[in-house]
């Protein structure tokens, strides 16, 4: 008889010692805290490690501190924007009050609220989802109006990557694994880049970086949006990368976030442009999902919607993002 050790006590020894690992970082990232801030007390630890950038530490459900991972971008501009936008935004943002004198981790109170998935959102009434998006684009209207070098000289600001730079990721560096995956992906994708990557916006502009559903919570009682979160990718870059999130409420939320968009009326090309970002977004989305280790089947859902977001953008506008079908 074949004993599979994935399925076998193998399993439950990785398993265990990966709860081990997990306990003794959530106590070391603990005792950082208590060092810097003594008073500091709690009754739960809870770790999150999704962040690519960062480890957020969850204490007793109510605070949260926020490690930037090696190598990453610090805190200093995070907060640094979060104060210029404070008492301006109609929604709630991360109010750092406790900073390590170190610079190596700040603490927050926990925002309130759950992830406005795509689930949640189509459950939404007409008006409240309008309302939703209305808020969340007042927010990214107040981050897109700061003067950067009111924050910082402009020559310290990070800049998001180019479409260059990420088509250059793709395919030099993730497209063999997913050709291997879904060869039926390789020649879509490489066509996709070949437009993708001449896309240019007009002007840069301060990102939020990372706005995506993960980083919209919503309040389940009211159907209001309750925050947003996770500034640590703010940085200088296209205004249509902080649109690309709208796609996965579908195009009509896109729509919506463009025409209200400050560049609107001078930026043509911003819809179809934060079209094509959303579909790189779901390239990166699959490729990590395949190095993650997700089910065959998650990895065929999520392929045959790549080739289907690639197929709708190759038959667009390359100006408007207009298409038939």
């Amino acid at each position: 008889m074949y004993l599979d050790p994935a399925s076998s006590g193998t399993r439950t020894t990785i398993d265990v010692t990966m709860r081990e690992r997990r306990f003794g970082l959530e106590q070391n990232l603990w005792n950082r805290v208590r060092a810097a801030f003594p008073s500091q007390t709690c009754s739960t630890l809870r770790l999150e490690q999704s962040g690519g950038d960062h480890l957020l530490l969850i204490v007793d459900e109510n605070r949260a501190f926020r490690f930037p991972r090696p190598g990453k971008h610090g805190l200093g501009l995070e907060i640094s924007v979060l104060e210029c936008l404070r008492g301006q935004a109609r929604v709630a943002i991360p109010a750092y009050d406790l900073v390590d004198p170190d610079g190596g981790f700040a603490g927050y109170p926990l925002i309130p609220g759950v992830q406005l998935t795509p689930a949640r959102f189509s459950a939404l009434s007409i008006d409240a989802g309008r309302t939703v998006l209305a808020d969340t684009l007042v927010m990214l209207k107040l981050l897109h109006a700061l003067e950067p070098h009111l924050v910082m000289p402009i020559d310290r600001w990070p800049r998001m990557w180019s479409s260059g730079q990420f088509a250059d990721r793709i395919a030099n560096e993730r497209l063999l694994l997913l050709a291997n995956r879904l060869p039926v992906l390789a020649m879509p994708i490489a066509a996709f880049l070949d437009r993708y990557r001449i896309d240019r916006a007009p002007r840069d502009i301060v990102l939020h970086g990372d706005l995506v559903c993960d980083h919209l919570l919503i309040d389940e009682t009211t159907d209001r949006l309750a925050g947003i979160i996770d500034f640590s990718d703010v940085a200088l870059g296209d205004p249509a990368h902080d649109l690309l999130g709208f796609w996965t409420y579908g195009a009509p939320a896109a729509a919506y976030a463009v025409k209200c968009c400050a560049d609107a009326d001078t930026d043509p090309t911003l819809f179809a442009r934060s079209h094509r970002h959303f579909v790189r977004y779901e390239i990166d989305r699959l490729y990590e999902s395949i190095v993650d280790g997700a089910s065959d089947r998650t990895i065929q859902q999520h392929g045959t919607k790549v080739i289907e977001l690639i197929a709708a953008s190759l038959r667009a506008d390359p100006i408007t993002g207009e298409y038939d079908g």
